[in-house]
């Protein structure tokens, strides 16, 4: 599906730019400071066949609307169509396995469906790869989810929920039974909208752990996914594209009550629940949820993986198509509830804790090499001597007191206190992670990390 043509917003936005910032824009990516670039050398990896200066063609907003483990994502125009995009710079040096970065992009090459991000161009440089896409600003799945269960509502109406998964199921079955591919990292995070609208289109962004599954028949071995949302075979590293349709049944689940089927305290505990299979549909959350919606999620998550629905078959659910026909308005009105079991809350603290990784990672791709990310984790190490998994302020207090640390990381307290929570979030375990950012955040300054915490914790 092609791009969109540019709203009033956006023209309005570019006329306010000078002339000269057009041209400057895409050279002004925050932390190429001069002093970065006499630290990095040129990175000689070529992972296209030659190298472009994708200037020529785009201007690049300089303000990021997005990021990632290796990149920030801006919006940029065609100089010529003046039309918008969305443009993920990546840093090569931060790529650790270039062949699976090509292999998403091979991929994203190859597919062509309304519900999958379109790839428009691949530009390289010498430090970075541009992939430029089409522009969702709707936000990410994930954060309508966040919402939903902060509203009077607590969920997504049945209708609202079977139109989300007809739209995934649709891409899916494209991907699996067209292409064969299998995603294998399905969750909420990897989705768009490509509007603001109730109605907006989604598509899936993410490829990075996706394959073709035309080798070994179709089994695949390695142990990839997001604790909430991975398949129990997936852990037993012996598996099928099956794996995506479990995928999905979690997600449908957590869009119609706001909490997910498998639970637990830490990443352990969850797989341990992954494992069993078994899970239930808890009153009063779920008594006004239709008997369709649950056979649909029985039939997605049996534990047996040839038992499973495929995507095509799902589409043929009467669940999906009764509600696919029509809203059922007296279902959305009856489900108007707000949960606040301990499931919820969990969940709630797991999803903010994701976004706060997020906006960490971002602000590690943009400002850190990889020998500096290593020198956290070297750091994070020797105040852990006790080996918990996690930093205390006492842990700190005593590093700084018995010089422990390398005097040139640290030139304040606060930028003490942003590497413990960098080195807590990337090296400690999930929840206990949580509990030291909670402890040091009153008196920690970087707003777009501050911010992100006191949404999504507070």
């Amino acid at each position: 599906m092609g791009p969109k043509p540019n709203t009033k917003e956006e023209k309005d936005d570019t006329q306010k730019q000078p002339r000269t910032e057009m041209e400057e824009s895409a050279t002004t990516f925050e932390g190429e400071k001069k002093k970065s670039r006499s630290r990095d050398k040129p990175d000689p990896v070529m992972i296209t066949d030659a190298l472009t200066d994708v200037r020529t063609k785009y201007h690049i907003n300089p303000r990021e609307i997005g990021h990632g483990h290796y990149g920030v994502v801006r919006k940029c125009m065609d100089r010529q169509t003046r039309e918008w995009f969305a443009i993920k710079s990546i840093r090569k040096s931060k790529v650790g396995k270039v062949d699976v970065l090509k292999r998403e992009i091979d991929i994203l090459k190859e597919v062509d469906h309304p519900h999958i991000i379109k790839l428009v161009e691949v530009h390289e440089d010498v430090k970075y790869l541009h992939l430029v896409t089409e522009l969702c600003t709707g936000g990410e799945l994930f954060d309508r989810i966040i919402a939903k269960t902060q509203s009077s509502e607590g969920h997504f109406s049945e209708h609202d929920a079977a139109t989300i998964v007809r739209c995934i199921l649709d891409a899916i079955a494209y991907c699996h039974d067209v292409k064969q591919i299998v995603h294998r990292d399905l969750k909420p995070e990897n989705f768009l909208f490509k509007t603001e609208k109730e109605d907006a289109e989604i598509k899936i962004i993410d490829f990075g752990l996706s394959r073709h599954d035309t080798l070994n028949f179709g089994v695949m071995k390695t142990k990839v996914g997001t604790p909430y949302y991975v398949a129990p075979e997936v852990l037993k590293r012996e598996y099928t594209k099956s794996c995506d349709i479990w995928s999905i049944g979690v997600i449908t689940y957590i869009l119609l009550c706001g909490y997910p089927p498998f639970y637990g305290d830490s990443d352990n505990q969850i797989f341990e629940s992954v494992k069993t299979g078994r899970f239930d549909f808890p009153s009063p959350d779920w008594d006004s949820i239709s008997d369709d919606a649950k056979d649909f999620i029985c039939c997605m998550l049996r534990k047996e993986p040839s038992k499973r629905l495929r995507a095509a078959e799902a589409l043929k659910h009467k669940w999906i198509k009764d509600q696919s026909d029509e809203e059922d308005t007296i279902s959305r009105e009856r489900s108007k509830v707000q949960h606040s079991s301990n499931r919820s809350v969990t969940f709630k603290k797991f999803m903010g804790m994701q976004k706060l990784k997020k906006a960490a990672l971002g602000y590690i791709a943009t400002h850190l090499t990889n020998s500096e990310v290593g020198v956290l984790g070297d750091i994070f190490h020797k105040i852990d001597e006790s080996h918990t998994g996690v930093i205390s302020l006492q842990d700190l207090d005593n590093a700084l007191a018995h010089g422990k640390l390398v005097p040139f990381v640290f030139e304040g307290v606060c930028q003490r206190l942003f590497l413990c929570i960098i080195c807590t979030i990337l090296f400690g375990e999930r929840e206990r992670s949580y509990q030291i950012t909670q402890n040091v955040f009153g008196i920690f300054h970087p707003c777009s990390l501050q911010e992100t915490f006191h949404q999504n914790y507070c």
